[in-house]
């Protein structure tokens, strides 16, 4: 057993496709990620038998936004034809001084059609951080499993 790993995940959220841009992936593009939650599944005959295409549900995810601006792209998203890319960094580790992306663990690149969006504040915090926590409701068309030396993509849907 590797005693190297770290007890808790790190997730962070990058809105754009991360075998795309690579390290210039910044720290500050980059959201919290407080939970995540997808279903991917397939068909079974009356033998237990999987056949037919992996089919999908939505991926739900909940972020910490500390600018209420920088969410506007999830509203974008809404009103996009085209599915958008959003990729979730196991144990980013970022550069000093720069912010860029310098290493991380694994990730998953998914495209997907925003079809929900819920925002919760909490104005009663005494340090002044004040955060909004984003719930956001993807309907995913593909997801790209990113390891570190490798990646496999998963064909969900064909848009």
């Amino acid at each position: 057993m590797n005693k190297n790993r770290p007890r808790y995940l790190k997730v962070v959220l990058f809105n754009n496709n991360l075998l795309e841009v690579g390290g210039s992936a910044l720290q500050t593009q980059c959201f919290t990620v407080q939970d995540y939650h997808y279903h991917c599944y397939r068909e079974r005959d009356k033998e237990g038998d999987p056949y037919g295409g992996i089919l999908s549900e939505y991926l739900d995810f909940s972020i910490l936004a500390s600018d209420p601006y920088a969410i506007k792209y999830f509203y974008k998203c809404m009103e996009q034809k085209q599915p958008a890319p959003f990729s979730f960094i196991f144990n980013a580790t970022f550069q000093k001084g720069t912010g860029r992306l310098y290493d991380f663990e694994d990730g998953l690149v998914t495209y997907g059609h925003v079809v929900d969006i819920e925002e919760m504040f909490d104005d009663d915090d005494q340090t002044g951080n004040e955060q909004l926590l984003i719930h956001v409701r993807l309907l995913v068309s593909n997801i790209i499993f990113i390891g570190n030396s490798s990646f496999l993509l998963l064909e969900i849907t064909k848009d």
